[in-house]
């Protein structure tokens, strides 16, 4: 595996991929039943994944949920870290949207959010970590 300037920690595949799925229903959630509560709660796990990882509630809810499927799947965390904080850019652009009104913005961040968080639950294609790889290539890491 690549060296990684930002972690040298490793998680779980499968639990990031339920992570995306934990995600993507709440984006559905706050579709059919708006409220800035969803918001919120994408913004509690997207922070707490981006500089606190254990306490993020969505990690350790998957974490229980594959604890009882076997072997884990251990990946680089870096570029899931990387994927979390653009989901956190994503989730204040909404926020921020949603509180000045601008409705058509915060759904149009949700969905690019959304169809991220799909892509990830449905086929463990993240592709913050595309934009991870992208990023170290530019910087000339990699």
């Amino acid at each position: 595996m690549p060296s990684c300037p930002i972690s040298t920690e490793r998680i779980d595949e499968r639990a990031a991929r339920i992570v995306g799925l934990l995600v993507l229903l709440t984006v559905a959630a706050h579709f059919l039943h708006p409220s800035i509560l969803w918001l919120l709660l994408l913004l509690l796990d997207f922070t707490a994944r981006s500089f606190y990882r254990p306490a993020s509630p969505f990690a350790r809810l998957s974490r229980c949920i594959v604890a009882r499927f076997g072997e884990a799947r251990i990946v680089d965390a870096a570029p899931k870290i990387f994927a979390a904080r653009i989901g956190l850019i994503l989730t204040i652009g909404a926020l921020t949207a949603w509180g000045t009104r601008e409705t058509t913005l915060a759904q149009t961040l949700l969905g690019i959010m959304g169809i991220c968080a799909f892509f990830e639950a449905a086929f463990g294609y993240c592709v913050g970590c595309k934009f991870y790889t992208l990023w170290r290539k530019i910087k000339g890491k990699n």
